[in-house]
């Protein structure tokens, strides 16, 4: 007796179905690779600041000083990892450290205008980087490939809760 797909059966897919869905796994890999790269190669650049030290920047420029611990939360990061790469930015006075008044067991981390500013000047590149390669395509194939990536972030964070 067979399954059918609302008891847990895999549906048939078209060989073209396949074939596509295929292609697209082969390009988020790729994407996924050039990515883990960039961070990668970030870490011998010396005193400019890495990928991943951006992604910091990046959620306290979006959403305002940030509890380090909510910091780690959002870029899916370690405290510990977190802590070490605000050591760097506090150095290059990027980011400001400050104990919370309301509870003094929190670190708050804010923006300097000095890190304002850096955020500022690589959105900038990497905005004329996004629309010189997606040059072509229309505002509808745009949010179709943004439904796609979130539902294979759907994925990722599925697979993280069975592990």
């Amino acid at each position: 007796m067979s399954r059918s797909a609302s008891e847990g059966a895999v549906p048939a897919v078209s060989a073209e179905r396949e074939a596509a869905i295929t292609e697209l796994g082969g390009a988020f890999r790729r994407a996924f690779r050039s990515l883990r790269s960039l961070r990668g190669r970030d870490t011998h650049r010396g005193d400019e600041v890495g990928h991943a030290q951006f992604e910091l920047l990046i959620e306290l420029y979006a959403n305002g000083p940030l509890h380090a611990g909510e910091l780690a939360d959002a870029v899916e990061a370690s405290a510990a990892t977190v802590s070490g790469m605000l050591d760097g930015l506090s150095e290059a006075e990027l980011v400001e450290r400050t104990r919370s008044q309301s509870d003094r067991r929190l670190v708050v981390v804010k923006l300097t205008r000095r890190g304002r500013r850096k955020v500022e000047a690589r959105k900038a590149l990497w905005q004329q980087r996004w629309q010189e390669a997606l040059e072509g395509l229309d505002d509808e194939e745009l949010r179709v490939a943004a439904k796609v990536l979130e539902r294979i972030h759907g994925i990722f964070c599925e697979q993280q809760r069975d592990t």
